[in-house]
Order: C-alpha cells, then sequence, then structure tokens
C-alpha cells in the first residue's frame, strides 16, 4: 500500500515543473506534435505526416517507440524524449504550448499539466481500430488507484478534444472510457488505409509452403508473464486439424510462449518485423482472444473465420475488464477450452466479415489519412 501511494507522490511531483512551464498563453506557431508510445501502429501515419509536413512535425516519443523515433530523426525529424527530464522542460512543453494541434495514440500522463486554449486540438489517434478490452476509467485497475491517481487521469482525459475511429462503436467506447463527449473526426484508424491498397502478403512467411492446407494464426493478447500459464501449444498443435498449419504471432515480451514454441518445430512463428496487414489476406483462420487484431482482418479478407480462445475469461473480465457487448457480438465463437477450439476450427463455416465491418468499419473507406491531414491543414488556415 505503501509502494503505491510513493508512486502516485512521485507522479504528481513529475507534474509540478510542467504546470510551472505549462502556464499563461504561448503565441501558435506551425508546428504539428506527435506523441507517440506505439510504432506499429503509428509508423504508417506518421510517415504520412512527414510527407505532408515534413520539418514542421515534431515527434515525443516513449522508450518503446525510440527505434522508429530515431528513423525520423535521421530524416531530420526533431524527436524528443519523454523519458527525459531535460527533453521534457526544455522542449517538449515548449513544443507543446505553442501547437496548435497535438496527436496522440495513447494516454500520456505529461497532458494533465496542460490547460490548453479553445484553439488547440488534443486529437487521440489510439493505437487499435476496435476494442474488447476495457481501457481508461472502465478498466478494472481503477479500482484500486488513489484518488490522486484518479484526478490525474481524469485531467488527461479532459484534454483530449477529438478522437479518429472508424465506427461510432468505437466513439462510444472512447466517450464512455475517457468520461467526456468528443468530438468525432469519422475518417477511420489511419492503418485501415492499407487494406485498401495493393497490399500484397509477404512471399517471406508462406513461401507458397502452403498450396494443399489452411493456414490458422494464433495472436494473443499479451499477458503479465507472473500469470499462470493457460495456454497449452503442445496440445493444441497435437489435437489440431488435419489439412490446417498452425502460426503463431506472439508480443516480443511473451517469454513463456516463446519457451513453448523453442520445442514445437511444426507450430511457426511470424517474425515480429513482418506486419500482420501483410499476411493476414492469407490467414484463413484468425484464432485470438482479447486482442485488437480482428477489427482490421476483418478488412483484409472477404470471408474468413474469427475464434475467441477465451481460457481465462472470468479471470480477465475481473481483473482487467472487457467491453460489456463483446459476448453478444463475438458470438458463436468464444470457446475457452481446447476441445471447443479445435471443433471450432473444424466447422466449414467459413464467413463474410460484412455484419462485423458494419458495426466497427463503418467509416472505413480507405483515405483516413488524407482526411486526417486535411482535417489539420484547416487548424491552421486562420
Amino acid at each position: 500500500m505503501l509502494k503505491k501511494y510513493i508512486k502516485s507522490l512521485m507522479k504528481t511531483l513529475y507534474l509540478l515543473p510542467i504546470r510551472t512551464l505549462g502556464y499563461g498563453k504561448r503565441k501558435k506557431n506551425e508546428n504539428v506534435v506527435f506523441l507517440l508510445s506505439f510504432p506499429s501502429t503509428s509508423e504508417y501515419i506518421l510517415d504520412e505526416l512527414v510527407k505532408k509536413y515534413n520539418k514542421r512535425l515534431i515527434i515525443c516519443y516513449t522508450k518503446e517507440a525510440k527505434f522508429l523515433a530515431d528513423t525520423f530523426k535521421e530524416k531530420g525529424i526533431r524527436t524528443y524524449s519523454l523519458d527525459s527530464l531535460l527533453d521534457i522542460y526544455a522542449r517538449i512543453v515548449p513544443a507543446l504550448n505553442s501547437a496548435k494541434v497535438i496527436l496522440c495514440d495513447n494516454y500520456f500522463a505529461i497532458l494533465a499539466g496542460f490547460n490548453f486554449e479553445n484553439e488547440v486540438k488534443v486529437v487521440q489517434l489510439w493505437h487499435a481500430n476496435g476494442a474488447i478490452k476495457a481501457f481508461g476509467a472502465g478498466a478494472k485497475y481503477t479500482e484500486h488507484v488513489t484518488e490522486t491517481d484518479r484526478n490525474r487521469y481524469k485531467k488527461v482525459y479532459d484534454r483530449f478534444t477529438h478522437i479518429v475511429v472508424s465506427s461510432e462503436e468505437m466513439a462510444n467506447i472512447f466517450c464512455d472510457s475517457y468520461l467526456n463527449k468528443y468530438s468525432v473526426l469519422p475518417f477511420g484508424y489511419p492503418v485501415t488505409d492499407l487494406y485498401f491498397r495493393e497490399y500484397k502478403s509477404s512471399t517471406t512467411v508462406f513461401a507458397n509452403q502452403h498450396i494443399n492446407e489452411k493456414i490458422a494464426l494464433y495472436a494473443p493478447t499479451y499477458r503479465d508473464q507472473n500469470e499462470v500459464l493457460g495456454v497449452d501449444l503442445n496440445e493444441i498443435q497435437r489435437r489440431f486439424p488435419e489439412g490446417w498449419q498452425l502460426y503463431v504471432r506472439l508480443h516480443p515480451h511473451d517469454h513463456k510462449l516463446k519457451e513453448q514454441l523453442a520445442h514445437l518445430p511444426n507450430v511457426k512463428q511470424i517474425p515480429e518485423d513482418i506486419p500482420l496487414s501483410t499476411v493476414f489476406g492469407q490467414i484463413d483462420c484468425l484464432i485470438t482472444d482479447y486482442s485488437s487484431i480482428p477489427f482490421e482482418y476483418s478488412l483484409a479478407r472477404k470471408q474468413g473465420k474469427i475464434i475467441y480462445y477465451c481460457y481465462d475469461f472470468e479471470q480477465y473480465e475481473n481483473t482487467v475488464g472487457l467491453q460489456k457487448n463483446f459476448k453478444e457480438w463475438a458470438a458463436p465463437y468464444i470457446v475457452t477450452s481446447i476441445d471447443e477450439l479445435i471443433a471450432a476450427i473444424k466447422e466449414d463455416d467459413t464467413c463474410t466479415f460484412d455484419k462485423f465491418n458494419a458495426l466497427w468499419n463503418t467509416f472505413v473507406q480507405g483515405h483516413a489519412a488524407d482526411q486526417l491531414i486535411e482535417w489539420i491543414d484547416k487548424q491552421y488556415e486562420d
């Protein structure tokens, strides 16, 4: 308990200089600031922003995104570390204070230290096209935080002014999760643009080696590595239906499942550096759980199958939290055991994703980046 309060106090102290430096009105310039923490989902939109704004773009990044930020730094783009106090106080705070448009791909605590003028637009792009897991005020962990933490979360939520989404469903989830009624930019999640292009499957992954087989991809959500492991890949592979090849895509830090895979040569991996968007078109069955992957897979194929292997459904719902209507729209393929999983794979019932996309990809048309850039330009017209 003491550790929790000390951690909360440290975060409060971290924001004090930011509030002091960020106080007062500062003249606005032509810069666009991007707060970056998810390189895999933000790289595409950053590429488009660099093409348009070049050195007007400023990237402020977390340590997880340093390698991507460095590639833009090599191109002459200003990049500042959100993990460096020097960068925060000397460069990031002034940059945020003087920009009219701030783009974010996540929740960023630093925003709690600002009181932006009405002309400043803080846009939440997020890092997923839809949501199964609860987040923001809906996440279960928020039930156990201090009141100080809860107030700080709310201050960050209050700084966002706009959300870029692919559907009304996701807009409602954002507003509920962040306790606000935001202005909706119905452009579609930027990465969805890729599914409207000639985006060929990577030959380095499948190399035409499964001509007479169907391909299943298991891509689970990352879980705390201290949890008891609930997936037995050896048993799943042993019972996998004939005529199918199982591939796995793991989170880079999922060491427990990596250890299992080391002893399973018949289970193949899709390398971390291969974007899943380049292989979705060849995946006959997607097996996941609470990941946001289905919301893109449904755009990559006209027909397919999605199975939600939720072996820890009750535990996950109680410790992390799930969106309240998940069971309804994911039916009938929420399974909780290996028996149910194998039976679901064997069923020959691929379907179109028209109904799914009508719920989650209503606004998607393949021009999200262009629409966002056009909107940003209008903010700088005055």
